[in-house]
Order: C-alpha cells, then structure tokens, then sequence
C-alpha cells in the first residue's frame, strides 16, 4: 500500500445480521457510510460498480476468512486489520457505522496493522491442521486421564487396553475412555493419510528450504513421551509451524 494512492478506500464491519460499510475518495476525505442489512452478493455489486483502484480493508473476525477470497477478485488490495494493534478502533463510542468509519481513515492514512490471511492455495490445508491440532489436543487429554486412573488404581499408567479394575465405577470409566482413546486413532490415521494426498497435491511444500519446514510441521503434530509416561504436545506450536511455511511460499 505504501506510495500508492487508490481511487477508493473502503471499509467493512460485517455481522450476520447487518454490514456497515465507509467509503473515501482520494479526492475527498468525506467518509459515507451506510448500514445495510449482510448480504455478500449486494456487496460484490457494490464493490464492482465503484470506477478505479480499489482497496478495502475488513477487521478480523471468524467471518474474516470466508470473507477474504469472496471479495479478492472485486478490489485491487485487501488488508486485514487487527483490532487488537488499532488503538482508534477501541476509543470512544461503538456503533458498526463507527467502526466502520474509523477503520476507514486508518485505511487512507496508511496506518492499518494487518492479520496474515492465506490464499485459496493454502486455505484448505490450513483448516485440515488446524483441525488436527484440535484432535491431537484431545488425544493427549484422553490419554492423561487414563494414565491418572490407571496410577490411582495401583496400576502402571501405560497398562494396554483390557485391564480390569476393582471398583466398578473405575472400571467404566476406562472402558469409556479407552473405547474414546480407540476413536480418537482412528481419526488420527485418516488425518495422516490426508496430509500424505496434500503434500502429493503441493509437491513445492516438500521443495528446498520448505522440506525443514514441513518436517516441524509434522513433528509438532505428534505427541512426545516423557519419562514419566505423560503425553504432551511437542512444544512447536502448529501455528508457528504453519507461518513459517507460509512465510517461505
């Protein structure tokens, strides 16, 4: 964006219900802003009917990626902005129109603090790890509460599948979490196998520098051991994982 100058800055504030849009001119700094009931179709009408360069700015939130590659075709430039790093965002009065307004003159005064969006490209692999992660998360969770029962039991934490108990309500909860444990490998595999078919469909992840980086990727992803039996998540975190991969892209 630096040393370029658009023809329209746009902004967006969008919730289910309404979307609050704010626009300005590089010849005005008159903002108009409208709140119209979301509808992603009127939008893009919107957005295509404005003459010139284009650049458009919308604050993150969970609707932010979906709205990402729905508009990339319609503006010149996106920017993600980070409310957390945009001090203008959180002062005063707070109205969608407000929001919006603010976040528009952030835009033209070349002051946004951007969120890393991926592109299309990445976006299905980055939704299939991050899903991952939240299976292994509760893998390792099950997987400690087993270990706990089977220690206050008098029993070694790491004891295979079919140990029988003495009280009746242990014995129940470790058939439930061992029938959980056996679900939680089942999911895991196939999550595995859909890494192998996506690293065959992007054969530059496992390119040059990138092979490093997709090692991590998958080391992060599988648990450690420690000498007590305990399972943890290795300490590289899938996101940083996950940027860095992007970063070398």
């Amino acid at each position: 964006m630096k040393d370029i100058i658009y023809d329209h800055y746009i902004a967006i504030d969008w919730s289910i219900i309404n979307m609050a849009i704010a626009r300005m001119t590089k010849k005005s700094n008159k903002i108009t802003a409208i709140n119209v009931p979301s509808d992603i179709v009127e939008l893009k009408v919107y957005l295509k009917n404005l003459r010139g360069t284009k650049i458009l700015t919308i604050e993150e939130t969970t609707a932010t990626q979906w709205l990402y590659p729905e508009l990339r075709e319609y503006v010149d430039k996106i920017l993600i902005c980070d409310p957390l790093r945009n001090r203008l965002l959180s002062e005063g009065p707070k109205t969608d129109k407000i929001d919006a307004s603010k976040l528009v003159q952030l835009l033209k005064a070349n002051l946004v603090k951007e969120v890393y969006h991926s592109t299309d490209k990445f976006l299905y692999l980055r939704r299939v790890i991050s899903g991952y992660e939240d299976l292994v998360k509760a893998g390792v969770r099950l997987k400690n509460q087993r270990y706990s029962l089977l220690r206050a039991c008098g029993k070694k934490g790491d004891k295979d599948k079919g140990s029988e108990l003495e009280s009746q309500g242990d014995q129940f909860v470790l058939e439930c979490l061992d029938r959980q444990i056996e679900a939680y490998t089942k999911e895991k595999k196939g999550y595995e196998e859909e890494f192998k078919m996506l690293v065959r469909k992007y054969p530059e992840i496992m390119k040059g520098s990138n092979l490093r980086l997709t090692h991590a990727l998958f080391s992060c992803l599988t648990p450690s051991v420690t000498q007590n039996n305990r399972h943890k998540k290795a300490p590289l975190t899938l996101a940083r994982c996950w940027q860095q991969i992007a970063d070398s892209s």
